[in-house]
């Protein structure tokens, strides 16, 4: 079993401003994970309460749309949103940190995928004990989720001048 250590953790936006002893005391609670292709580590609407730090590997994140079918009958299809790789240093499952269990989209494994694990009733034992780290964690988390949070808002206005185009052409 690999171990996980501060040099890692630090390639992480997530923990940016922490200083090696922080880190430290991260690493504690850090669970290191395998998936192999194809399978599945977050599913859509299921309860979960880790975030997960992608060391290595490709996924795709999935979200279920609904579709219509006839007048009358609606479907649901998979769409893949987001491809992440260990490159980026990415992390997802966040929201759990925040009492938020319901899981928002599927992850699913494309490739070979080394992650590390962090529960979240562990991470905010640390950050009662450790307000600092919390501050700093929170902070770096509402500094990605905003960024993405405009990145969607440019995509939803695009998306809704697409089809009024479409619709009034």
């Amino acid at each position: 079993m690999r171990t996980v250590d501060t040099k890692i953790l630090s390639s992480f936006s997530l923990f940016t401003g922490l200083s090696t002893v922080e880190l430290k005391l991260i690493v504690k609670l850090v669970k290191p994970v395998h998936f192999p292709p194809g399978k599945t580590i977050i599913r859509e609407n299921d309860i979960g309460d880790e975030l997960y730090l992608l060391e290595e590997g490709v996924v795709d994140i999935h979200k279920t749309l609904t579709v219509v079918t006839s007048k009358q009958e609606f479907g649901t299809k998979e769409r893949s949103f987001v491809r992440l790789t260990g490159d980026d240093h990415c992390f997802f499952g966040e929201l759990a940190l925040f009492g938020s269990k319901e899981r928002s989209a599927t992850v699913q494994a494309v490739s070979e995928c080394r992650l590390m694990v962090i529960n979240a009733d562990d991470f905010l034992r640390l950050c009662n004990s450790e307000p600092r780290i919390g501050y700093v964690v929170v902070t770096n988390i509402a500094v990605i989720l905003s960024d993405n949070l405009r990145k969607t808002n440019d995509d939803v206005i695009k998306l809704t001048t697409a089809l009024s185009l479409a619709l009034s052409g």
